[in-house]
């Protein structure tokens, strides 16, 4: 992975703790910035912490459930609090939740999904905008999905949830196109992450058949996702604003 100057930033990570968001995490440590982890969890926020420690870097973790407005802008509240500033974002938070015909689905399926992966997005940048704003400037990277430019038959919360991501990210990049926040959204493809191999146990089947959608026959590793994440912070992306990025190995390509 190409690793990057940011000593002396701060980066915020909801969902730091396990996944593409402790990747992501790490991958800041390793670039040389100081770290919020914006997750549940105490002792995977333990974890986490003691995993970016081992990369030379401080991190902090705040409990925190990004669907609930005051949890969210505590969680900024305090990491700012602690480490004086804010300069990037990577809002990783998100859950699956639906895998029912559409006559199937139970609205509290449909509630919480929407609540997590959408509204969640939106109060993280609704705290995360202000608190760059005080010291010059950010980026913000939402971790959206495939699923944010397609469709797929009974996933319709988890559907609808990432094409909000990508419809947010468009129009808060637009808010704040001349004013030093630059926000973008990743488009990941099937990715092998712990949630994944919890899936594969309950339907042994999923991963062949996910790969088999990818045209370069594999799934994502975390890294890689945390690398696009990660450029898309840096000053090489400096012109980049309101892009759903895809990192899909040829998904939506095909």
């Amino acid at each position: 992975m190409v690793h990057y100057d940011f000593k002396g930033k701060v980066a915020l990570v909801t969902g730091g703790t396990s996944g593409i968001g402790l990747a992501t995490a790490i991958a800041f440590a390793r670039s040389g910035a100081s770290v919020i982890l914006a997750a549940r969890g105490a002792e995977a926020g333990k974890n986490a912490c003691e995993r970016v420690a081992r990369e030379g870097a401080v991190a902090h973790w705040v409990s925190t459930d990004v669907a609930d407005e005051s949890s969210m802008a505590a969680a900024v509240s305090e990491g700012v609090e602690r480490f004086g500033r804010l300069d990037f974002a990577v809002n990783s938070a998100g859950i699956g939740g639906d895998m029912a015909p559409l006559e199937g689905t139970d609205q509290s399926v449909w509630d919480r999904v929407l609540a997590v992966n959408a509204r969640g997005v939106w109060l993280a940048m609704r705290y995360e905008i202000p608190a760059m704003l005080a010291t010059g400037g950010g980026a913000i990277v939402n971790i959206g999905s495939i699923y944010g430019a397609a469709g797929k038959p009974a996933h319709h919360a988890y559907v609808a949830s990432k094409h909000a991501v990508v419809g947010l990210t468009r129009s808060v990049a637009l808010e704040y196109a001349t004013r030093g926040i630059r926000v973008n959204a990743i488009c990941a493809g099937a990715t092998a992450t712990p949630a994944m191999k919890q899936a594969e146990a309950f339907v042994p089947e999923i991963v062949g058949a996910l790969v088999a959608q990818h045209p370069m026959g594999r799934m994502a590793t975390e890294e890689e996702i945390a690398g696009a994440a990660l450029w898309l912070c840096s000053e090489g992306a400096g012109y980049v604003t309101g892009a759903p990025l895809s990192v899909d190995g040829g998904f939506l390509a095909a």
